[in-house]
């Protein structure tokens, strides 16, 4: 049998990368560390660490466990926010992670439309690595993410978001952005060639790599004169004459001096949320999201 404390104490190893770090921070002794993960081992049956002079690493089997970890933790956690809650007898909570753009358009509405439903509500603004890191360990109740291209999400944020729930809600296609005195502004769509020797704002992370494989899929080295993670500042560079943009359309701002055009070929952000725990609060805020999807995409 594993037993809990040993499951959190491993947690603690495999975050710091070592007995000796790991009971620093827990203000406990290495070997007393070292005895408990030993016995971890054992009530495992197999081997969960490879050690060495520079720290520990997971084996396979260890990998496994610290996935599971991490979801105890995450409910521990969870249920400590309820009891509070219960204690002090305050209003029913959530929290969310959230996106910029999709806590504009997605989670702002959604929560306004839903008012007068009585639930005290905590956002936290992050990207999905960052949301599913805290939906994992409990700081969050629900995380709003994106990708690209694929209908389900990358294989590897199963791992982080164990014992969780996807819930699909929209999708945007990437739209070219451009000043509204560009030779493309009067056009009712652009070809990616179209733009291929002006210079670009090019985004970060996925919204960067999505962009970037469309442009190598298809042989073209654009000229980058600015990265951005942040699409309205994108798009007032594009203003200024600085360069062209692709934004996801959901982002794209209602501008007198920009046009934004659909792009062939073009990538296709899909954005959905992932839930933890099926109580009130969180089926009420799913609910409220789903309306306001449908409502910007009608089926």
């Amino acid at each position: 049998m594993i037993e809990v404390q040993r499951l959190v104490l491993f947690r603690e190893v495999t975050h710091h990368g070592s007995f000796a770090r790991a009971a620093q921070a827990l203000h406990m002794t290495p070997s007393a560390v070292s005895q408990q993960m030993a016995a971890l081992e054992r009530a495992a049956g197999v081997r969960l660490f490879e050690r060495s002079t520079r720290g520990v690493t997971l084996t396979p089997a260890g990998q496994i466990l610290a996935r599971t970890a991490d979801a105890v933790h995450g409910e521990l956690h969870r249920a400590h926010r309820t009891l509070a809650q219960l204690r002090d007898q305050g209003l029913p909570s959530v929290t969310v992670a959230t996106f910029p753009s999709a806590g504009t358009f997605l989670l702002a509405p959604a929560l306004a439309a839903k008012r007068d439903t009585h639930i005290d509500t905590t956002v936290i603004e992050y990207e999905p690595a960052q949301a599913l890191a805290a939906l994992g360990d409990g700081r969050a109740d629900a995380a709003l993410v994106y990708h690209f291209n694929t209908k389900q999400p990358p294989p590897s944020w199963k791992n982080t978001a164990v014992r969780c729930t996807y819930h699909p809600l929209l999708h945007d296609d990437l739209r070219l952005v451009v000043p509204a005195d560009h030779r493309l502004a009067p056009r009712r769509a652009a070809r990616l060639e179209d733009v291929a020797d002006e210079p670009w704002i090019h985004g970060w992370d996925l919204p960067g790599d999505a962009v970037d494989a469309l442009t190598s899929a298809h042989g073209l080295t654009p000229k980058v004169v600015c990265r951005s993670g942040d699409f309205r500042f994108m798009q007032a560079l594009v203003a200024a004459g600085v360069g062209i943009a692709f934004i996801p359309s959901l982002a794209v701002e209602e501008r007198d001096d920009t046009r934004a055009l659909p792009v062939t070929p073009t990538a296709t952000r899909r954005i959905g949320v992932y839930t933890a725990p099926d109580t009130p609060p969180v089926r009420a805020l799913l609910e409220a999201l789903q309306e306001r999807a449908d409502a910007l995409h009608p089926h």
